[in-house]
Formats: structure tokens, sequence, C-alpha cells
């Protein structure tokens, strides 16, 4: 009797993942949606049925975390897809490239990045200044030599620098 249970449940599970399986290939149906992401995708209502399922899949996800904003996070939201529409599609084409490459990364890698880009962020803003003049008026040769020197720097454990040699970090 236990076998029969444990087979019940065992077949249970897998046809709830291959319902998933196939609810994921088929996309999502306009029913299936809740009332505020309905509401927050009306514009999509009539056209819904002749979407992709990926397309379909990412709207809903979108109009859920849209449907849960508060109103300054909505606002932050707008400002920025404003910001991104009004870039040349040249310039968000390669922002999507560099993306993809980005999600390409080993986690390592990605935690990398980030924890470069956040120390950039809290530079004061004319240190930022210097470092992006800097950056501009080097070469592709000197660009790929400090990107290099940068990784290996980061993948190695340096010695901490004297207190003395912190001192001339900063005059850089």
């Amino acid at each position: 009797m236990k076998v029969r249970h444990r087979f019940g449940i065992v077949a249970s599970l897998v046809l709830m993942s291959c319902a998933n399986a196939v609810a994921h290939e088929e996309g999502v149906a306009w029913d299936n949606l809740g009332p505020r992401q309905q509401h927050v995708l009306q514009q999509f209502a009539d056209q819904w049925d002749g979407f992709a399922p990926e397309r379909q899949q990412r709207l809903a996800r979108g109009a859920h975390r849209w449907a849960t904003m508060t109103t300054s996070q909505r606002d932050a939201a707008q400002q920025r897809f404003h910001t991104w529409r009004a870039l040349p599609e040249k310039r968000r084409r390669l922002i999507r490239e560099r993306y993809e490459i980005y999600k390409g990364l080993s986690p390592r890698e990605q935690r990398r990045i980030r924890n470069n880009f956040e120390r950039f962020r809290n530079l004061h803003d004319e240190r930022r200044r210097q470092l992006r003049d800097r950056y501009r008026h080097m070469t592709p040769e000197q660009r790929r030599h400090e990107h290099d020197r940068l990784s290996d720097r980061n993948t190695t454990s340096a010695p901490t620098p004297k207190t003395s040699d912190r001192a001339n970090d900063t005059d850089r």
C-alpha cells in the first residue's frame, strides 16, 4: 500500500513538472493573468494570443513587478525607460550586446564587475570625471593592457600596500 502511495506522489510530481514544461512552451493565457496584470497589459489584450510564449512570460513578469511597485519606484522606472528610449538605436544595441556578454560570464566575473562599478559610483564626481577622461584618451591597446592589469590584480591576492603607497594611489 505504501508503495502505491509513493508511486502516486511521484507520478503527481512528474505530471506537474510536465504541465509546467508545457505551460512554459505555451506561454501564459490571458485569462490566467491576475486582474492587476491584465490592467497593466490592457493595451496588448487583442494581440496577446499572437505573442511568442517567451514574450508573454516576460510581459506577465513585468506586469506583476509593476503592479507591486510603489509610486516612487514606478516614477523611477518610467524615467529609466524614457532615458533608454532616448538613446540612439546603435547605443541600445551595443548595451544589449554587452549585457548578453555579461550574462555569459561566470558568477565570479559578474560579481567583480558589479563591485568595480559600485566602487566607481562611490567616487567623488571629480575623480570619476578624471578616470573617464583618462579612459577616453587611451588607445585600444592601452585599454586592453589596463583591463588585463586590473583583472590580474583582482584574481590574485596582492599584498596590502604600505600607508605611503596608499597616499600615492590617490594622486594617480
